[in-house]
């Protein structure tokens, strides 16, 4: 790497960092004035201070990897009008470099960031996510984390249905009025109990039975692949914040559920993300490398208009495909062609 990529990454980076605590700290903010009403009511819950602080900082991640796509296009944004208020893109351009090149650190910059922002992704929000809806919940709905009326599918037709789901129970998670219904090749049969406890491999039953065809007949221990805590989890975070799964959990419920059209136009989504800020640079840089004054902020302005328009153009496509309107894969990577395309039209007018 040349002392002049050198330079440019640096700066580069300073400005993602600048404008990442920037928008974090603004959103936060933002987020705790606007829930400020809630966060007193919380205390009868047990809930203080420290618990506020706790939840501001554990909601970090998840909002990085929401913004992060366009934080790294507003960095690059940044760089480049402050190279062109310094008169630095012109001595490189001018010695035979193209833009293309002289843009390349950012665009490396820009894959690295995204690959680290999607393996948090897929490796810290698993970690995080319960403990995070466990501080969610009673602050800002003053109610515990305890799922009710929870359904969870396992591969092969099985389906549980709990009353009520506590994940966080003294002995362990904790599950009352359980019920799974076991596919037949006749008639469907059922294990019921008043309770259950995962002891680590199974659930322990309290008053269990297995109901079938014949009559009932007790029952204390019950395991199944895909019928496991984290299985309850995944389904909770399907049908309240699906935007916190992974590729990992899309791939459960598609081989529990083939026919989840969320969970599939998610993961072709997650995919995508790798390559987002690609697009997103290659739409928003040729906008604002304009070296007349009054251009280059219309540019910029230009630039940033048509990101927002791919932001709500991504929105608008997963929409459609998870109400069935639309193809997930299309969904997933329709974003990407379609602004991935005007990027390439755009960067024909810049000058190089």
């Amino acid at each position: 790497m040349q002392r002049y990529d050198r330079y440019v990454l640096r700066n580069y980076l300073a400005w993602w960092a600048v404008i990442a605590f920037g928008l974090l700290a603004l959103f936060s903010s933002l987020e705790m004035l606007g829930h400020a009403d809630e966060y007193g009511q919380a205390a009868r819950f047990g809930v203080d201070s420290a618990d506020v602080a706790r939840f501001a900082l554990m909601s970090l991640p998840f909002l990085l990897v929401q913004l992060g796509p366009y934080v790294t296009l507003l960095a690059a944004l940044g760089t480049v009008t402050s190279f062109l208020r310094n008169h630095e893109w012109i001595p490189a351009l001018v010695a035979g470099r193209s833009a293309w090149r002289a843009f390349l650190p950012m665009f490396v910059a820009a894959f690295a960031i995204a690959f680290a922002l999607g393996q948090l992704r897929e490796l810290g929000f698993p970690r995080l996510r319960s403990a995070h809806e466990s501080l969610r919940l009673p602050l800002l709905e003053q109610r515990p984390w305890k799922p009710t009326d929870l359904w969870v599918r396992a591969p092969g037709g099985f389906r549980l249905h709990a009353a009520e789901f506590v994940p966080a129970a003294s002995g362990g998670p904790r599950i009352h009025e359980f019920q799974v219904f076991l596919p037949g090749a006749e008639r469907e049969r059922l294990v019921r109990a008043d309770a259950a406890t995962w002891t680590g491999d199974a659930w322990e039953l309290e008053n269990g039975r297995l109901v079938d065809g014949g009559g009932e007949s007790p029952l204390r221990l019950f395991s199944r692949e895909g019928l496991a805590p984290a299985d309850c989890e995944r389904a909770w975070f399907a049908r309240v914040r699906p935007l916190d799964l992974t590729v990992a959990d899309c791939r459960a419920l598609l081989a529990a559920d083939p026919g989840h059209r969320q969970a599939a136009t998610l993961a072709w989504s997650w995919r995508a993300a790798l390559w987002a800020p690609l697009v997103l640079l290659a739409l928003g840089l040729p906008f604002a490398l304009r070296f007349e004054r009054r251009s280059s902020l219309e540019g910029l302005a230009s630039g940033l208009g048509l990101c927002a328009l791919a932001f709500v153009v991504e929105l608008v496509l997963r929409d459609f495909a998870t109400r069935g309107a639309l193809s997930p894969w299309l969904a997933g990577l329709g974003p990407l062609g379609l602004f991935g395309g005007l990027g390439m039209a755009a960067s024909a007018r810049m000058r190089t």
